[in-house]
């Protein structure tokens, strides 16, 4: 199965973080046997002007672990003026395109992750082409209210005019797309974001020390760490020894680190940056609980990656989480409420002996391993072409 795959956004030199899954998740299809092909036109923020530096590769074809990748980047040249922008993107990314088909003949199936602005960009030329295609959706702006502009609401009508299949990640996400957007159960369907098993392990012996919880996420406002470190604070007047580890970089950073002094729990309050999935995972390994404290989520990719390490967590009812924990992995708490956060870290402690990690581990393998996304994927690919 030759399957071209457009993902909106992608990782880069300046952002390895960004778009990561799009990768991981075309690993796995290319590992089972699909024949993946990438073309990712990536648009830098012009506060990235400093850091940005034309690739000498743009736009040649990069082997990627046996993926062949097409990758242009370029800087926003109308960072104020969304509908400039939008063709600007549209321009580059439809020229990648025709290159890509050009060379290597059509594909069986594209698969654009996120209508914004993938989809919306190819929507017409794909149709006109009588190639197939299916959006996979991620942003958290669908299950915020009013998430959307009305220029944003045509693109996405725009992308899902032609598509075969709409995918979501969540039970929260599909029941917000058909309803906003006026979608037949037959057009939608619920596949969840698939663990990396290969890169996540269960630790092998008891954790030594302190009770130790891990929150992992991009540091910007929707993620509220402000909630969780203003839990811990709480915590730490009945649990002075915990400590909590921060992984990730974002816009939050400093007022993140801010609220920590001014609470005086920065030396139990550890901010690592950025890391890349070796790293994350070797520190699940070091760690009891993981948590997120989310306002608005899609999915919740740490969460599986952590209950495949075997961690239990604590979650907000943010839209995703809902769909991943049960009471054998974990707890759902309010969000935006940092007293009931604190009492669910509390009752982590209390009743941390009472949760499997095998067992953990199990579950997320069975609903969110390898072999199950590419089963849901190819039943889906199957009732396309």
């Amino acid at each position: 199965m030759k399957l071209l795959i457009i993902p909106s956004w992608y990782p880069s030199n300046i952002h390895p973080e960004s778009g990561t899954f799009f990768r991981e998740r075309a690993l796995i299809l290319q590992r089972h046997g699909f024949n993946i092909t990438i073309a990712a036109h990536i648009v830098h923020s012009a506060r990235d002007v400093l850091k940005f530096k034309p690739d000498p590769n743009n736009g040649m074809p990069i082997s990627d672990n046996e993926m062949i990748v097409y990758k242009t980047e370029a800087l926003n040249p109308y960072p104020k003026l969304p509908k400039q922008a939008f063709k600007s993107y549209k321009k580059s990314i439809s020229a990648l395109v025709q290159h890509i088909i050009a060379k290597q003949g059509r594909p069986d199936l594209v698969f654009i992750n996120s209508s914004l602005f993938a989809g919306a960009s190819l929507a017409k030329y794909l149709h006109e082409q009588s190639i197939p295609y299916m959006v996979s959706e991620h942003l958290k702006e669908f299950i915020i209210v009013d998430g959307w502009t009305a220029f944003q609401k045509v693109c996405i009508k725009n992308s899902y005019n032609y598509a075969s299949r709409i995918i979501a990640t969540s039970a929260a996400l599909k029941n917000n797309i058909q309803s906003e957007f006026n979608i037949s159960d037959e057009k939608i369907v619920l596949i969840p974001n698939p663990a990396d098993v290969q890169s996540f392990s269960l630790r092998t012996e008891n954790i030594e020390g302190p009770f130790t919880f891990i929150a992992i996420a991009l540091l910007r406002q929707e993620k509220r760490l402000d909630i969780l470190i203003n839990a811990f604070a709480k915590l730490i007047k009945k649990m002075p020894d915990a400590v909590l580890t921060i992984v990730g970089d974002g816009p939050e950073k400093d007022n993140l680190k801010l609220l920590s002094r001014k609470l005086n729990i920065s030396k139990r309050v550890n901010f690592t940056g950025y890391q890349r999935k070796p790293a994350v995972a070797e520190m699940l390994r070091h760690h009891h609980v993981l948590v997120l404290s989310s306002e608005v989520e899609t999915f919740g990719v740490a969460l599986v990656e952590a209950m495949t390490a075997g961690l239990p967590v604590i979650a907000t009812r943010c839209g995703g989480p809902e769909s991943i924990v049960s009471p054998d992995t974990g707890m759902l708490v309010k969000r935006n409420d940092p007293f009931k956060l604190a009492k669910a870290m509390q009752k982590m402690i209390d009743r941390y002996s009472t949760y499997d990690p095998n067992k953990i581990r199990h579950i997320a393998l069975e609903q969110y391993g390898d072999k199950t996304y590419v089963a849901r994927i190819t039943e889906t690919i199957s009732s396309i072409v």
